[in-house]
């Protein structure tokens, strides 16, 4: 049993390749007509928009391997893209000031995760329930229903760091990925973690400073959704407050499709990544097909809940064999 889960990641690899031919088949055009999923502009589509998820995807499975939930990262990716937004047009700051005032925002928000999870002890539900109302209001607030148009400001053909805009999230989210998956797989931290959502008792007994880690990864997570939304500000050229509304499923549903337990302990950052690759496909070749648009949810819906019942099941099957 615990092969299988060593091998996850190529199993989630194995899950994206049949999902990328099957719609690459269904959607095969007439000769002579272009391709309409399968070509190079429109996975370039796919790589920009699911890196957004991506990025607090990764947050997102470090908070549930260490057992763990955040219901927030949607409201605090809005939440920092009005902060960069309002500042960057509204107030006439540079885009660098901006991006790091919206990013400074989300890492407050983790603060306010952290403080209440860890110091006062509420479940993690509840306080980042609490969290997610209040962010997405705060972004209201500063609104007033009105949007920040951030491509105004912006000049033509604006290439950050020479690179195309693009690729600047696929690329920000490959390298985030890279630098958390070697903290969590390399450093006293990442065991830490895994520690703590696999046995919490087990860690404290073993001299783990429980309550810090758990502080830690609520406070990565939000920087980590910050780093979201600014870049989903940018590239989407807007800040406004009802920015990726409903996205805490498909981010919860990146981490745990990659391999995450909600039971805590197992999952890793690369397969989070994954995962919302996998969503990201989905969701790009779903519209192209005639009435499929309305299945996207459901469809999101179901494959959490099979996969969930898959975890469990494996659960059960490990302990009856150790």
């Amino acid at each position: 049993m615990s092969r299988w889960w060593e091998g996850r990641e190529a199993s989630t690899i194995a899950i994206l390749a049949v999902e990328i031919a099957f719609f690459a088949w269904y959607l095969w055009p007439p000769p002579g007509r272009t391709h309409p999923f399968f070509n190079g502009p429109n996975a370039v589509l796919i790589l920009k928009y699911s890196s957004i998820y991506g990025i607090a995807a990764i947050g997102a499975a470090i908070v549930i391997i260490a057992g763990g939930i955040d219901l927030s990262p949607g409201a605090v990716i809005a939440l920092a893209g009005v902060v960069t937004g309002g500042l960057f047009v509204g107030a006439g700051w540079t885009l660098g000031s901006s991006a790091l005032a919206g990013f400074l925002t989300g890492t407050a928000c983790g603060v306010l995760t952290a403080s209440l999870v860890v110091p006062i002890g509420l479940p993690p539900f509840i306080a980042t329930l609490g969290v997610m109302g209040i962010a997405r209001g705060a972004g209201f607030i500063i609104t007033e229903g009105r949007y920040f148009d951030v491509s105004s400001r912006l000049p033509p053909d604006w290439r950050p760091l020479g690179l195309p805009m693009d690729w600047t999230s696929p690329l920000l989210m490959l390298a985030l990925a890279a630098v958390f998956q070697t903290l969590m797989t390399r450093f006293q931290w990442g065991r830490a973690v895994f520690a703590v959502g696999g046995n919490e008792t087990a860690a404290r007994y073993s001299g783990v400073r429980v309550g810090l880690v758990k502080a830690s990864v609520y406070l990565a997570a939000a920087m980590l959704a910050a780093v979201s939304g600014v870049a989903l500000t940018i590239v989407q050229g807007q800040g406004k407050a009802d920015l990726a509304m409903g996205y805490e499923l498909d981010i919860i549903a990146s981490a745990v499709v990659g391999g995450a337990s909600l039971a805590g302990g197992r999952g890793s950052v690369a397969g989070a990544v994954l995962g919302a690759l996998i969503f990201g496909v989905l969701r790009n070749a779903l519209p192209q097909i005639p009435g499929a648009t309305f299945y996207d949810r459901l469809i999101v819906g179901l494959v959490v809940i099979v996969i969930v019942v898959m975890d469990q099941v494996l659960q059960r099957r490990t302990r009856v064999d150790t």
